[in-house]
């Protein structure tokens, strides 16, 4: 019998969109399969390939920034950088919107930091540009030399209160070991009094090269003048790392304990209490300490033996021996972000917890806070004969199955795309030059799915997040022409048709 090869096409169109998958796996198996990762960040990583791919907001998965590529390093405020020491920025939500654009003027970035209304990128050679905010956002043509400071080694910014205006301070880590400051303007730069020999800044602390802490105040005097002058915090010794979130500070020792002193919290929203402990406490509950971040209301530690513990600052006093309680073990490394976290373990795979309402975690949803790790999911690309598709948010595995966001392939491929917001309904049409006409329905809420008015049984449900279509991608079959390979090592679902 002779095959109608349009409309067995758009059936094919139809068919990559449901079940693809080889042998179920658990969440966990599926977060550890798959593409090496390169880098990542608490919003970002890095596929082997230099493929970069982010989540958050819209997007509730990893999802590839097409135009992007080789790149090594990702920063604050869409910024990138190429293993050629260029510095790229990307801009846009949809695929069709995303524009890929070089920073002419910033090379071999190290670090960027955006506080009050400047944004401030660090080079490797110690210089530094900035640009400033506008009604109309962050112009990125626009970052100039800044004047006055040079041969920067780290920098770090606070806000600095006063009784009736308060100013954005920056801070200025100099490679020979000396820190300068510097108010809203950045035009004027002096020396922080009394330091030298310094390794690292946060906010306004400094850690010397003999381990002791320094610090200054971050309160001042209306007519104080702007000049600080720095003095040693009492009772760290032996300091190899100090971290801050600007109230509850934290700092870990040469024999890997950690520190604790600052704020601790109780109440929500406008009732917030805030409780000082101004003399540093040694955490007797934890020991072997290789990191420790502060991420919404814990304190998070990675130890060196590759486990991961938590403990709360939702108390009133901290005690010197609090329970820490155990997250995750076979850890390597962990990003953090003030709410949120991501973790690496030894077989690659990203883990994420802490608070989700922006899909922070790349999960595949919108929980507002999950205090269990759950798996990043895998960076997946999927190819359509051989070219990479570009989705409005990434492939989501459920189940050990992968499943694509509909409109993106359809749109793609030119075909009608109709949603019917109060039934959660999508309408796929085409016809194409006489050939028989194909119209899929699906329904989100209900998981029914009709391709032209017959009913289409499916193994797996489709559903929505956040807006967008989600459908598993299996019924595929030789004799409607189509081929779908799964390359795991890739990362890559490939489809290929007549």
């Amino acid at each position: 019998m002779k095959r109608d090869y349009s409309m067995q096409k758009w059936i094919v169109f139809f068919s990559v969109l449901l079940m693809f998958s080889a042998a179920p796996q658990s969440p966990a198996a599926a977060a550890s399969s798959g593409p090496s990762i390169l880098a990542f960040w608490p919003n970002a990583l890095v596929k082997a390939d230099g493929t970069y791919w982010v989540w958050g907001g819209s997007r509730s998965v990893p999802t590839q920034i097409h135009g992007l590529d080789h790149v090594a390093s990702s920063f604050d405020r869409r910024l990138v950088m190429k293993q050629d020491k260029t510095v790229w920025y990307w801009e846009g939500n949809s695929p069709s919107e995303i524009r890929v654009r070089q920073v002419e003027k910033l090379n071999n970035l190290v670090d960027v930091l955006f506080a009050g209304r400047t944004l401030a990128a660090l080079d490797a050679d110690g210089s530094v540009h900035t640009v400033q905010w506008t009604e109309s956002g962050l112009d990125m043509s626009r970052f100039a030399p800044l004047a006055g400071i040079d041969q920067v080694a780290d920098m770090t910014s606070y806000y600095e209160f006063r009784p009736k205006s308060g100013k954005q301070r920056w801070i200025f880590l100099k490679k020979d070991g000396t820190v300068w400051s510097s108010s809203n303007e950045l035009t004027s730069f002096t020396p922080v009094a009394s330091l030298a020999d310094i390794v690292a800044v946060e906010r306004n602390f400094a850690l010397k090269a003999d381990g002791t802490v320094w610090t200054w105040p971050d309160e001042a005097a209306e007519e104080a003048p702007d000049s600080l002058t720095a003095v040693p915090f009492k009772g760290l010794t032996d300091i190899r790392t100090i971290k801050t979130d600007g109230y509850t500070h934290l700092a870990i020792d040469g024999k890997s304990r950690l520190w604790f002193w600052g704020s601790t919290l109780t109440g929500y929203s406008d009732g917030t209490q805030r409780h000082e402990h101004t003399a540093p406490i040694r955490l007797t509950g934890i020991q072997n300490v290789k990191d420790a971040f502060v991420v919404e209301r814990s304190l998070v530690v990675l130890t060196n033996d590759g486990n991961v513990y938590e403990t709360s600052i939702n108390r009133e006093r901290m005690p010197e021996h609090p329970v820490f309680e155990l997250l995750a073990s076979d850890v390597a490394q962990i990003k953090a972000d003030d709410r949120h976290f991501i973790m690496q373990k030894n077989d690659g795979s990203l883990w994420g917890w802490g608070v989700n309402k922006d899909a922070q975690l790349g999960n595949g949803d919108y929980e507002f806070m999950h205090t269990t790790p759950v798996p990043v999911q895998q960076p997946i690309e999927v190819r359509l004969n051989g070219e990479s598709v570009a989705l409005r948010s990434g492939v989501v595995t459920r189940n050990g199955q992968a499943f694509i966001p509909l409109r993106s392939v359809f749109e793609k491929l030119g075909a009608k795309v109709e949603w019917d917001e109060t039934n959660k309904v999508a309408t796929i049409s085409r016809s194409e030059g006489g050939a028989p006409s194909v119209e899929i329905t699906v329904n989100t809420k209900t998981g029914e799915t009709k391709l032209n008015g017959n009913t289409v049984q499916m193994a797996n449900a489709p559903f929505g997040i956040n807006g967008t279509s989600y459908l598993p991608l299996r019924f595929i079959s030789e004799s409607l022409g189509a081929k779908v390979d799964w390359l795991q090592p890739e990362g890559v679902i490939a489809i290929t048709m007549d």
